[in-house]
């Protein structure tokens, strides 16, 4: 398995397989469909998508999005349901933290989820991260957790 940072020849990959699962679980708001129409969105003005490649192929993906405040979002983790139990979610989570704090000497992240995701909450929580938000969000539908992570 091979980690990209920004390729933009995973940008399609990345927003297919996330509307995918959101479709999946959810619905497409707003924010999503503009994933879906722009991908490249996601590797500007700070942003980073981070992707895995197994065989020439996009198995996952996940990006960091930088908010106006300075604070970063872990957003838009997929697997390829034919990759899945690879630990690609894992690998990606630990390049993505990395990054985080030798990159960009960042010292906290968030991310905003659903309690439907038991999958992905799992990995959240094994991965040291905790919850600070229960409830409705006040921008998107789908999300009722937020968690952080401390660096």
């Amino acid at each position: 398995m091979e980690i990209r940072r920004n390729d933009p020849t995973a940008l399609p990959r990345f927003a297919a397989l996330n509307a995918a699962w959101i479709e999946d679980m959810h619905y497409l708001e707003e924010s999503d469909k503009l994933m879906v129409a722009k991908p490249e969105i996601y590797i500007q003005n700070g942003n980073h998508v981070f992707s895995a490649h197994i065989e020439g192929k996009v198995a996952g993906a996940c990006a960091l999005k930088r908010h106006e405040d300075g604070r970063y979002e872990l957003t838009k983790m997929a697997v390829d349901p034919n990759f899945r139990g690879k630990g690609i979610a894992q690998s990606l989570m630990t390049e993505i933290e990395r990054f985080s704090k030798e990159d960009l000497g960042l010292d906290y992240l968030f991310l905003l989820s659903n309690t439907k995701n038991a999958a992905a909450l799992r990995l959240y929580t094994r991965n040291g991260w905790t919850i600070n938000h229960e409830g409705p969000h006040p921008i998107y539908a789908r999300c009722n957790i937020g968690m952080e992570k401390w660096l």
